[in-house]
């Protein structure tokens, strides 16, 4: 068994498509197709099924499924320097951290961290979908979901607003709405169906049943843009809708508060190069908490 060949397991496990797995590996699907015949060879088993809804997992893909991701999970901790002593700082550090919190508050205060540590190397990934650390795609998460699971250590490192904001351009044409009701008439920027389980995601539409949702998105750089183009309304953070020159609508109703959590994995909080860049998060949002948390 080439233990390569998992890497192609799980990418066409999680795409469920030749295709889609091929880009992401930047192989050819016939790269991609030969090393997963190849792994079904050697375990003597078939993995996939293929219908024309994609590519499904058998039995026996199932249930090869978690070991392959705890070898994946090992692979990635050793390539970021998971056998380098814990109290050296040179290595890499990988950090996960929502979309625009990371795009406009934590990348841009990550200058002086980066100046202070230069032996330690970052590898960000800034998404509002949730990193796995079971798999060890990340070292520090930011998240703003609080988990209910998982082998890490957690802190509440501070708090965010969010409220429904519109473009001024839109609110010269359609008036800016001022009561729940009136929301019926105005057009919304929601997010895509798979992402519906984030608390602001829910929120407006909970609020707000009848409301229509004009446009959705499954990032929030993308409805941030819808904005500013005047599509709609959308739950934006209060600070970046400032920054933003955005205004906001239902001024009357209470915004969303969402708490900010600082993640580490069981198996790295205790290595100095994590710790060094878990502090430095800690303090900056920590600090910011008046910034984020002010609603105009």
């Amino acid at each position: 068994m080439d233990w390569n060949d998992l890497r192609f397991f799980l990418a066409v496990a999680r795409c469920h498509s030749l295709t889609e797995a091929s880009r992401g590996l930047r192989v050819s699907q016939a790269t991609v197709a030969r090393r997963i015949q190849a792994l079904e060879q050697a375990l003597a088993a078939p993995l996939f099924t293929k219908s024309h809804d994609g590519y499904a997992l058998t039995v026996q893909g199932e249930a090869l499924l978690p070991h392959a991701e705890q070898a994946e999970a090992h692979m990635l901790w050793l390539e970021r320097g998971g056998a380098v002593p814990r109290e050296e700082e040179a290595g890499i550090v990988r950090l996960a951290m929502p979309e625009l919190l990371g795009q406009h508050l934590i990348i841009p205060a990550l200058a002086p961290f980066c100046e202070a540590h230069p032996q330690i190397r970052l590898e960000a990934e800034a998404d509002v979908r949730p990193v796995s650390l079971k798999r060890r795609e990340a070292d520090v998460l930011v998240r703003l979901v609080r988990p209910t699971h998982g082998d890490y250590t957690l802190k509440r490192v501070g708090s965010i607003a969010l409220a429904l904001y519109a473009a001024p351009a839109y609110v010269v044409r359609h008036d800016l709405p001022t009561t729940l009701g009136e929301l019926e008439h105005h057009r919304l920027i929601g997010w895509n169906t798979g992402l519906g389980f984030l608390p602001f995601s829910s929120w407006l539409v909970d609020a707000v049943p009848a409301a229509k949702v004009a446009f959705r998105a499954h990032t929030m750089s993308a409805q941030l843009a819808a904005v500013e183009a005047g599509l709609g309304l959308a739950v934006l953070p209060a600070f970046i809708a400032r920054k933003f020159g955005l205004e906001r609508a239902l001024p009357q109703e209470k915004p969303f508060f969402s708490d900010i959590w600082l993640l580490l994995a069981a198996d790295s909080q205790h290595v100095t190069r994590v710790r060094l860049l878990a502090d430095h998060l800690c303090d900056l949002l920590s600090g910011h908490t008046e910034e984020l948390t002010r609603v105009e």
